[in-house]
């Protein structure tokens, strides 16, 4: 039974961007396919690995990293950055109806900021342990434009004010409590009323 060989040629798989077949096969008579990471990094990948997602950068890409965990631990800024992102795309996070599940227009962070190395550029390590990173208008966006250093009680006073669930007033109650004793009187009981 042979198979049906999709052509990948020029398609983007994450940062891969197929070249050409490769012209022998991996075991089985998988397709091989060369392929250049936008690094410029080229490489033989397995044509399945493409479809799947499984490959979709080359080795040196792939080991990149931020630079900001020592000994197993991550720096503040780090864990800064983290939780802006969970907060404004993470439907699981607590906080996430306050920034990215607003009812009034969700709260987001900037395209260059959702990588961390361009988060880190633009603000840099805290001055002093006690500040964070707080935004100057509180119904916009996280971006390089709407940022400044706040202490945590500066921070605290920013928050909008929880929506209070009002409370029933005595005669709502007792006029209510009154309309389920007319309706349990009348003929055919509760069922019978409007």
């Amino acid at each position: 039974m042979s198979r049906r060989l999709h052509d990948l040629t020029g398609r983007k798989f994450g940062r891969w961007t197929v070249l050409a077949l490769w012209p022998e096969r991996y075991r089985c008579g998988h397709a091989l396919w060369l392929c250049r990471c936008d690094c410029g990094e080229e490489c033989i990948v397995l044509g399945n690995n493409l479809r799947i997602g499984s490959s979709t950068r080359c080795k040196r890409c792939r080991n990149t990293k931020h630079g900001h965990a020592r000994r197993g631990h991550v720096t503040r800024v780090y864990m800064r950055w983290r939780a802006m992102m969970a907060r404004c795309f993470n439907p699981n996070v607590k906080s996430y109806g306050n920034y990215g599940g607003r009812n009034d227009g969700p709260i987001t962070v900037c395209e260059p900021w959702r990588i961390f190395q361009n988060y880190l550029a633009d603000t840099g390590e805290a001055p002093s342990p006690g500040l964070t990173v707080g935004r100057i208008n509180n119904d916009g966006h996280y971006e390089p434009t709407n940022w400044h250093w706040e202490t945590y009680t500066e921070q605290a006073r920013n928050r909008r004010s929880p929506k209070r669930k009002r409370r029933a007033k005595l005669t709502e109650i007792q006029a209510f409590a009154a309309s389920l004793a007319r309706a349990a009187s009348a003929p055919g009981g509760a069922e019978a009323a409007p």
